[in-house]
């Protein structure tokens, strides 16, 4: 199973010709609450959010979306105290991200391997 990020899936709305090819190759796809915030935060700064919310409602009614729970949160918190530590942060949204995909066990899809390469313990795939 592959858990899907707001690139991907921002890719899938816009009618992207790679993504909607790559969408076979998905088996049972998810994402999680987080990436659902920034579906739905730029669906509300769109010039159509009334229209931008219906297409984000029929996407991820077609998804399973992992919620932020308590041990995601003390991986999360984990994560951004080691990339602080080292001077290395990155997007707290992706650090939340990262810590559902990690609890979760899953295959994280992305083309935003500038922030997500830098965590430890995080299964991505480059779409």
């Amino acid at each position: 199973m592959t858990i899907l990020d707001t690139d991907y899936l921002v890719a899938l709305l816009r009618g992207d010709a790679d993504a909607a090819a790559y969408a076979d190759k998905i088996k049972n796809p998810k994402t999680t609450i987080i990436n659902a915030f920034e579906l739905y935060y730029g669906a509300d700064r769109s010039s159509k959010p009334d229209k931008s919310h219906i297409e984000v409602n029929s996407l991820l009614g077609s998804m399973d979306i992992l919620r932020f729970e308590m041990p995601a949160v003390l991986t999360s918190a984990k994560i951004q105290a080691e990339l602080m530590n080292a001077g290395n942060p990155v997007n707290i949204l992706d650090v939340l991200i990262a810590g559902i995909v990690i609890v979760n066990n899953e295959e994280f899809l992305t083309r935003n391997v500038k922030h997500f390469n830098r965590i430890n313990g995080l299964n991505w795939k480059k779409w």
